[in-house]
């Protein structure tokens, strides 16, 4: 068959150079595509006994991929939450093979698209009450540099609700008068309000680190903009030493995207409308932010539950039907 000669790992580059060129696909989201390819060519290379490198695109059929998402769940213990990533990743590249193959590929591309996705139980939304959060930004050192920086992006995460990799992108020309402009998913902008203090704050980092009007606002002592895992790493030593002085802390994980979702709860918890919320944080559908809601009310009812229910006297009924005393006599 013409699909055997193709050379599936020269096909693979060239579906990454798409997602880049083309796609315009975001790092992290080609980091997690990547992750994705160097497990399946591993796994289809050991199941078929070839080197990699020696890989045809008909290693890529139904079979295979099955197998390659049941390793993924009994051998590596991934969840269905991953094992769906892992899925949606092997769908794009299957798609983009469709355009660049012979028309024999096409059967075994359908049967791939088909493979369901598993149904996974979605979480309850993790947030902050506002005690909280102030401990956390309270236990920064801003004796240091790194403090300073750290107490000014977690307060920026809090203000606005923006996703770290907005945050990690926001440049001095970004910072506008009482606004910040995110650059968000699909090359999307939009323009969040921030508080004045916020506003001041911004302003005179960028002129005590003398920062040009391109360069990141949130950098490394050389320079270099800040990387989301060293930001997750200030953060979490930011936690532990806030939980010495609030102690329900230790009670949550808690993520930078945890500020997103602390955001979102104490704006619907203060009255505004799920459609504004959902232009906050750049919601294309307000389903998306529908999620708050639900978080919302559990968490009233887990308040609830705490409280000792009333004792009821059961009223002594009355009939005016005789039927229905008959049936109620039954």
């Amino acid at each position: 068959m013409i699909m055997a000669t193709l050379c599936f790992p020269a096909l693979v580059q060239r579906f990454f150079g798409h997602l880049r060129a083309e796609q315009e696909m975001r790092p992290h989201t080609v980091a997690a595509y990547r992750d994705t390819f160097r497990l399946l060519l591993r796994f289809m290379a050991k199941r078929r006994n070839i080197s990699i490198d020696h890989l045809t695109l008909d290693a890529v059929c139904p079979d295979s991929i099955l197998a390659f998402l049941d390793y993924l769940e009994k051998q590596r213990h991934n969840q269905a939450r991953t094992r769906n990533v892992r899925l949606t990743a092997i769908r794009a590249f299957v798609r983009f093979a469709l355009g660049h193959t012979s028309s024999d590929y096409v059967g075994d591309a359908q049967r791939i698209l088909a493979i369901p996705s598993k149904r996974t139980t979605k979480p309850v939304l993790g947030f902050l009450q506002r005690k909280e959060v102030d401990a956390i930004i309270a236990a920064v050192d801003l004796s240091t540099w790194t403090g300073r920086r750290d107490q000014l992006l977690f307060s920026l995460l809090y203000n606005t609700g923006a996703r770290i990799s907005e945050a990690l992108q926001l440049k001095p020309s970004d910072v506008q008068r009482r606004v910040v402009r995110l650059h968000g998913k699909g090359r999307k902008e939009r323009d969040v309000p921030v508080w004045p203090q916020t506003h001041r704050k911004l302003q005179q980092w960028c002129r005590d680190n003398e920062l040009d009007p391109v360069q990141p606002i949130f950098a490394s002592p050389d320079g270099r903009a800040l990387t989301r895992r060293s930001a997750a790493r200030r953060l979490a030593l930011a936690v532990t030493k806030a939980r010495t002085a609030c102690a329900s802390l230790g009670e949550k994980t808690i993520t930078l995207h945890t500020f997103r979702h602390t955001t979102a709860m104490h704006l619907l918890q203060s009255g505004v409308p799920l459609e504004i919320i959902a232009l906050w944080l750049g919601h294309e559908q307000v389903i998306t932010t529908h999620g708050y809601i639900e978080a919302d009310l559990t968490m009233k009812q887990s308040a609830l539950d705490q409280l000792q229910p009333l004792q009821w006297r059961r009223a002594t009924k009355r009939s005016t039907s005789h039927v229905m005393a008959f049936l109620e006599a039954l």
